[in-house]
């Protein structure tokens, strides 16, 4: 998500603006009632297609594959700056100003916290060094093994297993 909404909002804006980003869609758990609304989300690119009969589907899918075939070759895979301690600090703002307001909870920002850490990159992160998708990948895991070992989490696992929705705690 951080490496799409990097490519919608381009470098001008600086690493900040795509976490900001990403942290809003991620941390709303927005989830999407179609395609286009998906695409406006930044959860489909311009390019993906789209079926509207669900019948098509896979001849779609299939069909596009095959036209993906000749010549095809992997597209770079891409580097982007991470905001690092300079990001960090706006993004907590808005996760803060959401505790505030009682619109999350206290094991909300525990998440929440690790998130940012997770889309700015953290104390190591340098602005100036470009990072690839696999450490971006690292970072995600290394964040929710941490976030398993919470109680808040575990109490979140226990009560979706119960009960199939989600705990506000």
């Amino acid at each position: 998500m951080l490496i799409r909404q990097y490519a919608l909002t381009a470098a001008p804006h600086g690493p900040v603006a795509p976490a900001i980003a990403a942290f809003n869609l991620i941390a709303s758990a927005r989830v999407s009632g179609s395609a286009f609304e998906a695409r406006n989300l930044g959860l489909l690119r311009v390019t993906d297609g789209i079926t509207m009969n669900r019948d098509r589907l896979l001849a779609d899918a299939k069909r596009k594959a095959l036209d993906l075939v000749p010549g095809y070759s992997a597209p770079e895979r891409p580097k982007i700056a991470l905001a690092g301690l300079s990001g960090a600090p706006a993004i907590r703002n808005l996760l803060d100003s959401e505790v505030i307001a009682g619109r999350a909870t206290a094991h909300d920002r525990v998440v929440g916290i690790a998130l940012i850490d997770t889309l700015t990159g953290g104390v190591s992160a340098d602005p100036l060094k470009p990072v690839g998708e696999d450490e971006i990948t690292a970072m995600e895991k290394r964040a929710s093994i941490a976030l398993c070992g919470t109680p808040g989490t575990v109490a979140r696992v226990k009560h979706m297993l119960a009960t199939g929705k989600p705990l506000r705690n």
